[in-house]
């Protein structure tokens, strides 16, 4: 069964990751844009967390108590054992919990994540294959408009202008499909007086 895509604000959250190699690496690296407060805890950590800016280290063993207060919990052992019993723990916490390549284990996937200004996007197969959610994630890159900051800046900007200044819904998603598609024509933000001729309304804010 396919599971549901949900994206939530990452900003505070406290994860802890169970782990020290290039795994758990890997996950650090991908939530610290998000602005999830990170802990590590591991033996022996590579020597790369060292100089990565964000992550707290525990350098001893994983402990039960560890989980406390946390919002999410990784595994990213090579422990089998020892990730199934944080798995239960968490289970009993009631805290989402990702063990890396044992599916079984988790009660959410980590996507093949792409990461561009205010876009986001995750790609997940319900763990039955990383390697194709990575080629998806590629092709879908690849496939991403020049000036895509600025065309997300711009209709971030304007959406609430024109939220306010067009009562008519009907007009407002016609109003958005066209100032989005100049946008990708423009590989930008598009020319003022077409914004203007569009929605006159916002000619008449000043």
């Amino acid at each position: 069964m396919a599971l549901f895509p949900m994206f939530i604000e990452m900003s505070g959250k406290k994860v802890l990751v169970v782990g020290g190699g290039n795994v758990a690496l890997r996950k650090c690296e991908k939530l610290l844009p998000y602005g999830a407060e990170l802990t590590a805890v591991s033996g022996r950590f590579q020597p790369q967390f060292i100089s990565l800016q964000g992550v707290a280290l525990l350098f001893r063993p994983f402990r039960d108590e560890d989980i406390a207060g946390r919002d999410i919990v990784i595994a990213a052992t090579d422990d089998r054992a020892l990730n199934a019993h944080i798995a239960g723990l968490c289970r009993e916490a009631g805290i989402p919990f990702n063990c890396v390549d044992e599916p079984e284990n988790c009660t959410f996937i980590f996507p093949a994540l792409t990461l561009r200004g205010r876009l986001s996007a995750g790609f997940c197969t319900g763990g039955a294959s990383p390697t194709a959610a990575a080629y998806f994630r590629e092709q879908f890159e690849e496939s991403l408009p020049d000036g895509l900051d600025e065309i997300l800046d711009f209709m971030a900007g304007i959406r609430p202008r024109v939220i306010a200044a067009v009562p008519d819904q009907r007009r407002r998603s016609r109003i958005f499909a066209l100032l989005f598609a100049a946008c990708i024509e423009a590989g930008g933000e598009p020319d003022e007086d077409f914004v203007n001729s569009l929605v006159p309304e916002l000619g008449e804010e000043n």
